[in-house]
């Protein structure tokens, strides 16, 4: 799950294979399977990791949140939209009941994301854009940096798509200067890429 969320991708695939292979009972079986089929969503094999998450993440009765919340962003990385806005707002819900702050905030971002990828310009905006400021809020407030970093990249991608250079160029930079900070992988060298192609104020 540390390597998944650092962005090493093929540790976080390795060592959830290990996971799977060593468990030594059904329960730990399928936790290992959740995790090792998060890895995979984050992979490149979105598709390959929500066949394993919707087997899995059913049995966990008590806490699913978390492991709901990894099914909503499969869905999300698999392009399948409507399934992951219908399982991030149960996430939610879910999150919001519990008292679960990183998992309130998780949900609140990746919604602010398939409103951005799934609307035109002027429609993305007011749908967006509240879901990334309580993403934002939330993380500041519990101090879950890389999330955070992840929220103002994507408030920072709305607002490049509203025209907005200046407002996206500083969001991207908070976003980076975290991830650097943090030795993020992937991430950064995607911000810098963003940062490149926006016109200089």
């Amino acid at each position: 799950m540390i390597h998944s969320q650092q962005g090493d991708l093929d540790r976080a695939v390795e060592y959830g294979n290990l996971a799977v292979e060593k468990a030594p009972t059904p329960a730990d079986k399928a936790w290992a399977q959740g995790t090792l089929a998060w890895a995979w969503c984050r992979a490149g094999e979105p598709n390959r990791g929500v066949q394993v998450l919707e087997k899995v993440v059913p049995l966990f009765s008590v806490r699913r949140t978390p492991w709901e919340t990894y099914l909503g962003e499969g869905y999300w990385l698999a392009g399948e939209y409507e399934k992951a806005q219908q399982k991030l707002e149960e996430c939610l819900e879910l999150a919001e009941r519990s008292g679960m702050k990183l998992h309130i905030g998780w949900a609140h971002r990746l919604l602010g994301e398939i409103f951005l990828k799934t609307n035109p310009v002027q429609v993305a905006e007011p749908l967006a854009a509240p879901h990334f400021e309580k993403s934002i809020a939330m993380f500041q407030k519990i101090k879950a940096e890389n999330e955070l970093a992840m929220a103002y990249a994507a408030y920072g991608r709305l607002h490049k798509q509203q025209g907005k250079s200046e407002t996206a160029r500083k969001y991207l930079n908070q976003a980076l200067e975290i991830f650097e900070r943090l030795g993020t992988l992937i991430e950064p060298e995607k911000i810098k890429k963003e940062l490149s192609h926006l016109p200089e104020v």
